[in-house]
C-alpha cells in the first residue's frame, strides 16, 4: 500500500471549523473479507471524480459476492449530496458489505441536500456513520501515515470533534452508530 505522507494527512486531514482551501477529499479505506487482514488503500480527488467515486469502482471491480465485507472509511470531508446516492446504491446492489464512515470535517453541512444525504447515510442499517475524535484520527495515522514519532494532535481536535459530532446529531437526529 501506497502511504499518504504526515504532511498530506496533516494539511488534509485536520478537522478544522473552517478549512479554507482545501477543496480536495482524501479517503483512507480498510477492507477486510470473511474477518480476514484488513486490505489497505488511499484514494484522493482525480480531475472530476471524487474519492469516494473512484474507491466505489475499485469496490466494484473488487467484491466477490459470498464473501462478507467489512469496510472502513476515514474520509477528511464528509461525502457530498452527489456521492451519497452511490454509496447507497452500491451497499443496495452489495448486501455483503458493511460500511464504517469516518469523517473529520463535515462537508457543506449548513446545507439541505448535504443534510440530507447525511440523514440518508446515518438512516441506512449497514452503515455507520461518526465523527472523527482523536482515537479514530491516530488510528488512521497509524494505519495510513506510520511515520515519524505517530500522530500529533492539532490545537482544538477535541473540542472541533465535538462541534462537528453535535452537528451530525442534530442533523440525522440520533448518536452515530457503527455498522459493525
Amino acid at each position: 500500500m501506497k502511504r499518504i505522507s504526515d504532511k498530506v494527512f496533516n494539511e488534509h486531514f485536520e478537522n478544522l471549523q473552517y478549512a479554507t482551501g482545501r477543496h480536495d477529499t482524501w479517503l483512507c479505506q480498510s477492507r477486510s473479507v470473511n474477518g480476514g487482514e484488513a486490505d489497505l488503500q488511499v484514494f484522493k480527488k482525480e480531475g472530476s471524480g471524487h474519492a469516494e467515486e473512484i474507491c466505489l469502482r475499485t469496490n466494484e471491480d473488487e467484491i466477490q459476492g459470498a464473501d462478507q465485507y467489512e469496510i472502513t472509511w476515514y474520509l477528511s470531508w464528509s461525502p457530498c449530496e452527489r456521492c451519497v446516492p452511490q454509496i447507497i446504491k452500491f451497499l443496495g446492489k452489495h448486501t455483503n458489505v458493511k460500511l464504517n464512515i469516518f469523517v473529520s470535517r463535515l462537508f457543506h453541512h449548513q446545507s439541505s441536500p448535504h443534510r440530507e444525504g447525511l440523514r440518508a447515510l446515518s438512516q441506512h442499517e449497514r452503515i455507520g456513520l461518526k465523527v472523527m475524535t482523536l482515537t479514530d484520527f491516530q488510528d488512521c495515522f497509524d494505519r495510513f501515515v506510520g511515520e515519524g514519532n505517530g500522530f500529533q494532535s492539532w490545537g482544538d481536535l477535541a473540542g472541533n470533534s465535538a462541534r462537528y459530532a453535535a452537528i451530525l446529531k442534530e442533523i440525522t437526529g440520533a448518536d452515530p452508530r457503527l455498522a459493525f
